[in-house]
């Protein structure tokens, strides 16, 4: 029965704890063949700094009947540890006090038992942390029977959403339902059919807080269906959407602000999305694009303008809208034959552009162009033809022979005087022809 036992089995001395015989099982199985056993003691079985064996080798020569170690680490000789169930009981085995020991390999029920304790912990952390969550959120968590609604479950918000306390409502329909607003009843009814009929629904209603103040709610609740004979239960979230309502309604209020300020302006603006659809235009853009916005909301602008393809205005608008940069240029477009001052903006869809018609400003800067250059040629009349005269009319007056006006010199300088005044009067006329050239 020792030697063929399917379960390790051995005997040790009670005393030095060395082993005195050992079965077929435990050599298979801790990996050990007999003689290298009967080297060691049981200890060696133990892993190192264990305490139960120190322990063992205290109260084992006083045992003298069955005893149950219970569960205990054991290291086979590859280094594998394993927990085993380990029995003993006193025996004598060649005229010594012994033990004849039975380690039973429990190890995967101990991996189980460690892996359900550690779920079983972790559900429990998870189910705590749910707890809080749900006692933290804004939303209110409810739960409910489907055949006649009675509340099985509400988190801590229905107090600061409904004005209701959790304890005030489980357990009954009659308090939630009648906070409805009158005029939302029927659809809050058709909602609930619409429920039970399609499995889920969404909808929003006002309801009359517990102090009396109007609430907007939305809620969004799915059917679950019922086991073992069970009620159907409907679950849902209800979310109190007063201050976005509100929030709306400043929305369109300043969204109609920032139209009429969009159409008063002088500057023409529009609006494009990503795909290059205009989204708004305003009245001066409908004068300056001499364009219909109904004709052109929702209509690509390449497709509605094709001719600017080829103008600066397409290349900046690309660079502004794939750059998510600001961009300013000024641009002529032939077919409508202005020039146009455009400042385009980046948007979360699209692009924002103003543009003004500087048609008229161009054309007076292309005379002031034209005036400078006039302004520039007399100034070079005057600074090189003017002075180059002048300067040898003075020339001339310095050799002239004051204490003898019969010399003969003084002709010759006269005649060279009269020449050059004559070169100046005509640098003279051409400057004046220019200067009446100048608008």
């Amino acid at each position: 029965m020792f030697e063929e036992s399917p379960i390790p089995m051995w005997v040790y001395d009670s005393i030095t704890l060395k082993f005195l015989a050992v079965n077929a099982a435990a050599v298979h199985f801790y990996g050990y063949s007999r003689e290298e056993f009967l080297r060691m003691t049981v200890q060696d079985l133990r892993p190192e700094h264990d305490l139960s064996t120190l322990l063992e080798i205290v109260k084992m020569p006083t045992l003298n009947s069955f005893y149950d170690s219970g569960r205990r680490k054991h290291v086979k000789k590859n280094g594998e540890s394993f927990f085993a169930q380990v029995y003993s009981h006193a025996t004598r085995f060649g005229g010594k006090v012994a033990r004849v020991m039975l380690a039973m390999d429990i190890n995967n029920k101990v991996v189980i038992e460690q892996k359900n304790e550690e779920l079983n912990q972790l559900v429990k952390v998870q189910k705590k942390r749910l707890d809080d969550i749900l006692a933290s959120v804004n939303e209110v968590i409810w739960s409910c029977r489907a055949d006649n609604f009675e509340l099985l479950y509400i988190n801590s918000a229905c107090l600061s959403v409904y004005g209701y306390d959790a304890s005030e409502l489980l357990g009954e329909n009659k308090i939630l339902f009648g906070i409805i607003h009158p005029e939302d009843k029927r659809l809050m009814k058709n909602a609930m059919e619409n429920l039970l009929t399609n499995g889920k629904a969404s909808f929003e209603y006002r309801i009359f807080h517990k102090d009396g103040t109007l609430k907007h709610i939305h809620n969004q609740a799915v059917l679950q269906p019922g086991r073992r004979g069970q009620p159907d239960v409907i679950n849902g979230i209800a979310v109190d959407t007063t201050r976005l309502r509100v929030v709306e309604e400043q929305l369109k209020i300043n969204v109609s602000e920032i139209e009429t300020i969009l159409e008063s302006i002088t500057d023409g603006f529009f609006a494009v999305n990503a795909n290059w659809e205009f989204t708004y235009i305003n009245k001066e853009s409908e004068i300056l694009l001499q364009r219909r916005r109904e004709n052109i909301i929702g209509k690509n602008i390449w497709q509605n303008f094709p001719l600017v393809i080829d103008l600066q205005f397409y290349k900046e608008l690309h660079t502004a809208i794939n750059e998510q940069v600001s961009v300013h240029f000024e641009d002529y477009f032939p077919q409508l034959q202005k020039w146009f001052s455009v400042n385009a903006y980046p948007t979360r869809d699209g692009l924002a552009v103003y543009f003004r018609d500087i048609t008229e400003e161009k054309e007076n800067a292309i005379r002031i162009q034209a005036q400078n250059k006039k302004l520039t040629e007399i100034a070079w009349l005057q600074s090189h033809k003017v002075r180059g005269p002048v300067a040898n009319i003075m020339g001339l007056v310095q050799l002239f022979n004051y204490d003898d006006p019969a010399d003969p010199v003084n002709k010759e300088i006269l005649d060279g005087i009269r020449t050059t005044t004559n070169y100046l009067d005509d640098v003279i006329k051409e400057i004046v022809n220019n200067a009446d050239t100048i608008v």
